[in-house]
């Protein structure tokens, strides 16, 4: 049986209200190319007037919580009803949504990304929780780009440096959050449903050139295995006087590798989401290793609860680079 969940709703009043006696169905899932998580649903309201309707309002809050934690928070952002239907249907992003549909124009001249980070919450008065500390100084303008690319961009540039990888997104409680990506699994799957395993080479690049400011070739990186099997498939990187891109290059190769994933089913479990590693035993498959979430689905119906994983062999981050170089 499944650990029980609480659906509320918070109107624009702050009334806040349990409606998890409504819910039909519920999915809650998240994927490494979007940064918000997203709540969908729904719910068979009568109307014989027996039980009276949620306001399901624009500036309405969701919040899931799942054994007494919070692991959603975010607004409605559509609601479908039929005139001769029960059924309602209902999408939410949580607060990752604002970073997406706010633009900013900022320039950053040795700020560091959590700095950054801070600032550009305090001015939309984004909720903020702990952010890692990457340390690199970054220089960059950024006219008119989404907060979300901002963000994610003074990290990528700081993970080009570093070679690290990190994840940004919202607590339950609604907080924004910055992680460094574990090196090491936090969890462990014995018992799969399901198993499907996929390989492919579409984003496959095996070398990376490296330029001087003046277009003068400085060097190459490359896969020197993966040019034989699949040709030479090269990508152009440029140094900055008194800096080293050997870093930044291995970096960039390793995150372009060919994809070998794997979709596992497996029991509902919470802890179970995107950007966490996980160690995989086998599963009858000949499959086995540590892997990062790629995506996640989580839903809940009939009182059970279901997962579903998209894995990676590669630790991958949803990398951007928004704005421009002062």
């Amino acid at each position: 049986m499944a650990e029980p969940y609480r659906l509320l709703l918070t109107d624009r009043q702050g009334t806040v209200r349990d409606i998890t006696e409504l819910v039909s169905s519920l999915t809650w899932s998240g994927n490494v190319r979007q940064m918000p998580r997203e709540l969908r649903g729904t719910l068979a309201i009568p109307r014989d007037g027996s039980v009276d309707p949620p306001a399901l309002d624009e500036g309405s809050i969701l919040t899931l919580q799942h054994s007494g934690q919070a692991l959603y928070t975010g607004p409605l952002t559509s609601v479908t009803t039929e005139s001769q239907s029960i059924v309602v249907d209902f999408d939410s992003m949580d607060r990752a949504f604002y970073l997406e549909q706010n633009e900013g124009w900022y320039q950053f001249n040795g700020n560091t990304p959590e700095e950054i980070v801070r600032a550009i919450c305090q001015d939309y008065g984004i909720p903020v929780g702990s952010l890692a500390a990457a340390g690199t100084a970054i220089r960059r303008k950024f006219p008119g780009v989404n907060l979300g690319d901002i963000m994610t961009t003074a990290y990528t540039m700081a993970g080009a440096e570093s070679g690290k990888r990190y994840i940004l997104r919202f607590s339950g409680s609604g907080a924004l959050e910055v992680l460094e990506k574990p090196t090491a699994a936090g969890y462990e799957i014995r018992v799969t449903q399901s198993v499907a395993t996929s390989w492919s080479i579409e984003s496959l690049q095996n070398s990376v050139a490296i330029y001087s400011n003046t277009g003068d070739l400085l060097g190459r990186v490359s896969d020197e295995d993966s040019v034989a099997i699949n040709g030479l498939l090269e990508h152009a990187i440029s140094q900055q006087n008194g800096t080293d891109a050997q870093a930044e290059a291995q970096a960039y190769l390793t995150d372009h590798e060919t994809a070998q994933k794997l979709t596992v089913e497996v029991p509902g479990d919470k802890r179970l989401i995107t950007g966490e590693a996980v160690i995989l035993r086998d599963t009858g498959m000949g499959v086995s290793g540590l892997f990062w979430i790629d995506s996640d689905t989580h839903t809940w119906k009939n009182g059970q609860h279901f997962t579903k994983l998209t894995l990676n062999f590669r630790n991958l981050m949803n990398e951007t680079s928004a704005g421009g170089e002062l």
